[in-house]
């Protein structure tokens, strides 16, 4: 179930870029950033944004179909549920207690597996800034994803997060999120969880990627968004342990 947070990543691109100041001269990772915050949020719509469900049809390189619908409230609450042929799987956040519930029964998230969860609903709340995130973001340099000259990010966690750091492929000419690299706790076991972003459209005034491809352990899971609700009701039981 670790593959689900990897594949948060999808709603990050329009989420967690708010709060970044353009500056002049040489580019660095603050006016990098600023880019990316002006193609994706244009109309600056996000800072109003406090609730919000994705919905995506997937399937895997083994042809395996499933629905993730992600529910997200600010500041902390975070949601997924997981159909597919083995069943229902969810996943809850309610800002202190994680929890997943399964055919196997109910069980509490806790260590390593808890502070990722932390991280990932706070990290792709709807009004998430970059500085409540990340102590720092460091530009190393420039690389080719995908046939597209990217520049390539570190985000740094604040000490807050018991997380790695996040590695951040950006696209020179459009100024899009394409990839994220990061490493993720998988029941003791580190793993490498790749995301790419691709067919942005613009959607409700934010441009939002419309198909998804995570990678990790051998397994990649391509995932097109069917759906968005900005500003739901969402209540807090939703998000709290059954």
């Amino acid at each position: 179930m670790k593959r689900l947070l990897g594949l948060s990543a999808v709603v990050a691109v329009a989420l967690w870029v708010t709060g970044c100041q353009m500056i002049s001269g040489t580019p660095s990772a603050e006016t990098i950033l600023a880019k990316m915050e002006k193609a994706t949020n244009p109309e600056h719509k996000l800072a109003s944004i406090k609730t919000s469900v994705f919905t995506y049809n997937s399937i895997s390189n083994d042809k395996e179909k499933s629905e993730l619908i992600v529910s997200l409230k600010s500041p902390s609450k975070i949601r997924f549920d997981l159909k597919d042929a083995a069943g229902k799987t969810v996943i809850g956040y309610d800002g202190k207690n994680g929890w997943e519930y399964s055919g196997g029964g109910l069980r509490s998230i806790v260590g390593k597996e808890l502070d990722e969860l932390k991280f990932q609903a706070i990290y792709l709340a709807p009004d998430a800034k970059i500085s409540d995130l990340f102590a720092k973001t460091v530009l190393n340099g420039s690389e080719v994803v995908d046939g597209e000259d990217c520049w390539k990010l570190s985000g740094y966690p604040a000490a807050g997060f018991k997380v790695q750091p996040i590695i951040i492929y950006i696209s020179q000419s459009r100024n899009l999120l394409i990839e994220t690299i990061e490493q993720q706790d998988n029941a003791g076991r580190m793993e490498t969880v790749v995301t790419l972003f691709r067919n942005y459209k613009m959607l409700d005034g934010v441009m939002t990627p419309h198909t998804i491809v995570t990678k990790t352990g051998g397994l990649a899971v391509t995932s097109e968004l069917t759906a968005v609700k900005w500003n739901p009701v969402l209540s807090d039981s939703i998000f709290a342990k059954p």
